[in-house]
């Protein structure tokens, strides 16, 4: 009989449901524990999806007193390392919600904690998982990859949203504004079409939230890669539109736009088979169902994980890269 893993999950707010979802449809896979600050988020969870795991507000007596085999953490940014890197010295797998961490010495603490671990890490970055992503990635690696890119996102991120949570809009707890909350998934496609990143050259502003928050709402620079590669981008939550992100690339053959859900070549649409539904808002994107059991997957048959850290921190790197250039090219 195939092993069945026992795992919790740390952090019950808007993301948690893109994260108890599939842990619910997968065979061999026992949703335990539930833990959060606030016990009435728990419940709420609880009541919502027919659950009765156990419940905790204490994060490390969870999981000195579980018997977990993987732990969940959607957490605000700023716990991310210090709950991964606990987990890891017990021997619990993590799946992480990004970013992983949110400066370079957290980066360095993190693989570290890994490297001396029995267990491993993976990171949420869900979109790479989308049959668009995934058409467009094949695409590029048939046609000898990518040279150029340019990436933009456009999202509205107001005062209301900032008030919701108050880690949020924080230096010290978010890590960042529209760079390392939204843009992030797009940068990290960027580096699965263009390979690592050497340097970024880039200026970041708050043009509408003064006052309301200490991060940048908006940031735009170019990425260079070590294949000689270059991408451009312009990141912005103080669009008052609907969201929308989209990067463009060309290889020898054919320009591609990739937006998510869907690819366009050479301007024509592809019609692509998604079977797989989106879990809370439309710009979660459908991923988290397919990375979660190829997380459980990789556990199971002793393979490497679908997101490693190694992977996972060029994006990051990128982006706090971005936040120390004040228009200088600063090395990743």
């Amino acid at each position: 009989m195939d092993k069945k893993f026992k795992v919790a999950l740390v952090g019950c707010g808007v993301i948690s449901d893109n994260h108890i979802v599939p842990l619910l449809a997968l065979d061999g896979v026992e949703l335990v524990a539930l833990c959060d600050i606030r016990p009435e988020r728990m419940e709420q969870k609880c009541a919502l999806h027919g659950i009765s795991p156990r419940l905790y507000t204490d994060y490390e007596r969870m999981l000195k007193t579980e018997e977990l085999d993987a732990v969940h953490i959607a957490t605000p940014h700023y716990l991310h390392e210090h709950m991964a890197s606990l987990a890891l010295e017990l021997g619990i797998n993590v799946f992480l919600e990004k970013p992983m961490c949110i400066s370079t010495e957290e980066i360095d603490k993190l693989i570290e904690a890994e490297k001396k671990s029995t267990a491993t890490a993976c990171v949420c970055f869900q979109n790479r998982f989308t049959p668009a992503a995934r058409y467009a990635l094949e695409l590029a690696e048939r046609d000898g990859g990518v040279k150029d890119a340019f990436a933009s996102l456009f999202w509205r991120r107001d005062a209301e949203y900032y008030a919701q949570d108050p880690w949020r809009g924080k230096w010290a707890t978010e890590g960042g504004g529209v760079m390392i909350n939204q843009a992030i998934h797009t940068v990290d496609m960027l580096c699965q079409l263009l390979g690592r990143p050497t340097d970024v050259t880039a200026t970041t502003a708050n043009h509408t939230l003064k006052g309301c928050i200490e991060v940048e709402d908006t940031c735009e620079g170019v990425i260079d890669f070590e294949g000689g590669g270059r991408a451009n981008f312009y990141m912005t939550n103080a669009f008052r539109g609907p969201d929308c992100a989209s990067i463009t690339f060309f290889t020898d053959n054919h320009k591609v736009e990739l937006r998510l859900p869907s690819v366009f070549v050479d301007d024509r649409l592809v019609e692509l088979e998604n079977n797989t539904s989106v879990i809370g808002k439309a710009c979660y994107g459908s991923g988290h169902n397919d990375l979660i059991e190829l997380f459980y997957e990789a556990l199971r048959c002793g393979t490497g994980m679908p997101v490693t850290l190694d992977s996972a921190q060029y994006a990051l790197r990128i982006l706090l890269g971005a936040y120390r250039s004040n228009d200088t090219i600063t090395k990743i």
